[in-house]
């Protein structure tokens, strides 16, 4: 057999490096290693569940659905937007269900940009956007963000690198690694910019519900001279603990998801039927995860990110700016002498403790960790006590 060619592009497409984290985890607790992993999720909604039962008894259950997603799921998505987000839109036109929000990034991307045009990303940020820019041929520009403005984007670092090749600019709010959330003011500075360089966004909402201290997000396509320049990314899989469940949407003006549904019609052909089904009656009636209220919920996640944090800045060399958003902290190890992959490797060893490398989240995230505090006080505060003693060894 001759030596199989593969496709340039797979040249830049690495294996998601969290994977060898999971694999890691996996190989210490069956050799009976007590690992401490800050990733503890909440239930699913029971009638979320409940509904996927009914559904699948129906006769016409192994049938496709419209590749936009079914009437009822789209329905109650734009029944979400108006209350939560401020947009009123037509679920026949401006909604297109997607595998996940990760599937509707990419959908949007093979859309928007090709071969030589620019894609700015903040970075750090999620792992995934990078590798999807260069599979569709495009050129991601990292845009640094900095510990000391709150890991907000600043325009001017936009404006520094932005070039006629400029296309795109992907943001995610609340966002992932850092916890940070950008309110409406700094979302308007980024809109006269992003209107004055004729560009589109594509805004990741995934986190939208987890927010504190009386922060409220806000979607940049409520924004005025935003609609019709920005492609919205949710999901079920964070606001209702439907991680596996793969179903998210995209919100947009008809012009792009036309092309988005024409994309998806020779790709997914449409999201996982009975799912769809339990998202709808989510969106619809769950009031909350399981037995516990949101509102419920996102008290016991501000006292977890209190007690993570403050216990974070207990530890000597330590810094960590307080998360608004989402449920990560991304505190600073700069000081220790170990790059971020490495300490992570030595925490996991050493202390039991699961944590993510900061530098898989973009060169700016060299020198940090990402921790995630929906967990158990207790467990949270084990862990810290555990990294402390670890971290006192170097």
């Amino acid at each position: 057999m001759s030596k199989i060619r593969f496709a340039d592009r797979m040249n830049n497409i690495p294996f998601s490096p969290s994977l060898a984290i999971i694999k890691r985890i996996r190989e210490l607790r069956q050799k009976g290693v007590e690992i401490i992993n800050f990733g503890t999720r909440e239930d699913t909604p029971t009638n979320a569940k409940s509904a996927v039962i009914q559904y699948l008894k129906k006769e016409a259950a192994s049938a496709y659905t419209d590749t936009r997603g079914t009437p009822e799921l789209r329905e109650a998505i734009a029944y979400k937007l108006k209350a939560d987000n401020g947009l009123v839109v037509d679920p026949d036109t401006e909604i297109v269900a997607a595998v996940g929000g990760k599937q509707g990034v990419l959908s949007a991307l093979l859309t928007l940009v090709d071969q030589g045009d620019e894609v700015l990303l903040e970075d750090p940020g999620w792992l995934s956007f990078e590798p999807m820019v260069r599979m569709v041929g495009a050129t991601p520009i990292p845009i640094p963000i900095f510990e000391e403005n709150g890991f907000k984007l600043d325009v001017d670092d936009l404006r520094k690198r932005i070039t006629p090749n400029s296309r795109v600019l992907v943001l995610c709010d609340p966002h992932n690694p850092t916890g940070r959330m950008l309110d409406r003011s700094d979302l308007q500075t980024i809109a006269e910019f992003v209107q004055q360089h004729d560009l589109l966004v594509i805004m990741d909402e995934a986190y939208e519900r987890f927010t504190y201290d009386g922060q409220k997000h806000v979607s940049m396509a409520s924004l005025e001279g935003m609609w019709e320049r920005t492609i919205s990314i949710q999901s079920a899989s964070k606001i209702y603990n439907m991680y596996g469940w793969r179903v998210g949407w995209v919100v947009a003006d008809k012009i792009f998801l036309e092309k988005i549904q024409a994309i998806n019609s020779h790709s997914i052909t449409c999201p996982t039927s009975f799912a769809q089904a339990g998202v709808a009656e989510a969106l619809r009636n769950s009031m909350g995860f399981g037995d516990i209220s949101i509102a419920q919920l996102m008290q016991n996640h501000q006292l977890q990110r209190d007690t993570l944090v403050n216990g974070l800045r207990s530890i000597p060399g330590v810094t960590c700016e307080l998360p608004m958003g989402a449920f990560f902290a991304f505190p600073n190890f700069k000081k220790f002498d170990l790059n971020s992959e490495e300490l992570s490797t030595y925490l996991l060893e050493n202390a039991g403790v699961a944590t993510w490398a900061g530098s898989f989240f973009g060169d700016q995230g060299e020198g940090y960790l990402r921790l995630v505090f929906n967990s158990p006080i207790p467990e949270i505060e084990l862990g810290v006590e555990k990294m402390a003693k670890s971290l006192s060894e170097l």
